[in-house]
């Protein structure tokens, strides 16, 4: 059984939390496990981060952005002026309510593939004046694919898209914590958004932790919220060099610790869907 399949999952936090390298971590580590793992990134202002993290400095070029394959910004409209749900160029039937197959529809230049890992950009501020990053948000809320693929969602910092509604066809909201005051902020905001939404699928990951005893301060100062916490990422040195370097994550050792909260997201969904059969 795969609990995850088919899942959208949003990873989310403040700016410099760690959400790119949970996300690359998190892919490598549910395509081993078997899942047909995709990533997109919908963060409008980091150019290449989530690809090198993913691939290292060996990619030639990035993928298109998925903005333009919908028509680019004189089509896709920004959420919150207009919530009408993203369509095809050439018809009217909303994404949602006919998924995308990726195989079929979704050209190669749009997308790279690598170690079993399929990498999107939903799109990029590319120039001065631009405007905002809202038809961005609704490629990420409404790129929903057929089949059985992990859709991993690396989130742009802050709530912005919760503003937004972006979450609305989400699966699964994962807050990534470092220990800092403005982190456990935002995650209690965030818990306070999905009660409002009615939303239970929501958890929280902590992050460069570097002992026992910053994991026990953090869970004292998350109180309730303590319930949600599905483990714990060690600092480590090795990584922060390998994001300064170009290094792919994947190269690494620091998985383990990924896979048991993997594990934990397993049972945690298991779990509920067992309490709604009863």
């Amino acid at each position: 059984m795969k609990p995850i399949a088919g899942k959208r999952i949003l990873v989310c936090g403040k700016g410099g939390s760690g959400k790119s390298t949970i996300v690359a971590l998190m892919a490598d580590v549910l395509q081993k496990k078997s899942y047909q793992t995709l990533v997109l990134d919908g963060d409008a202002s980091n150019p290449e981060g989530l690809i090198r993290l993913l691939f290292g400095l060996g990619v030639e070029s990035e993928p298109r952005p998925l903005l333009e394959f919908f028509g680019g910004l004189g089509r896709v409209t920004c959420p919150v002026d207009d919530p009408s749900p993203l369509t095809r160029k050439d018809d009217s039937v909303p994404v949602p309510e006919r998924k995308i197959d990726i195989a079929k529809e979704i050209p190669p230049e749009y997308t790279i593939q690598k170690n079993g890992i399929r990498m999107f950009q939903a799109g990029k501020i590319e120039t001065y004046g631009q405007g905002c990053d809202g038809p961005v948000e609704k490629v990420v809320r409404d790129f929903i694919v057929e089949g059985e693929w992990v859709s991993l969602i690396d989130m742009k910092a802050g709530i912005e898209h919760f503003g937004r509604k972006i979450t609305d066809t989400m699966d699964i909201i994962l807050v990534v914590l470092d220990p800092t005051l403005e982190s456990l902020s935002i995650a209690k905001r965030i818990e306070r958004f999905c009660r409002e939404s009615k939303r239970n699928t929501f958890w929280l990951i902590l992050n460069k932790i570097d002992s026992k005893e910053m994991e026990s301060v953090m869970m004292e100062k998350l109180g309730y919220l303590r319930s949600r916490v599905l483990g714990s990422v060690s600092y480590d040195p090795e990584l922060v060099h390998k994001e300064l370097s170009g290094g792919s994550l994947l190269e690494g050792d620091a998985h383990e610790e990924i896979a048991k909260i993997i594990e934990s997201l397993e049972r945690s969904l298991l779990e509920g869907e067992s309490k709604k059969e009863e």
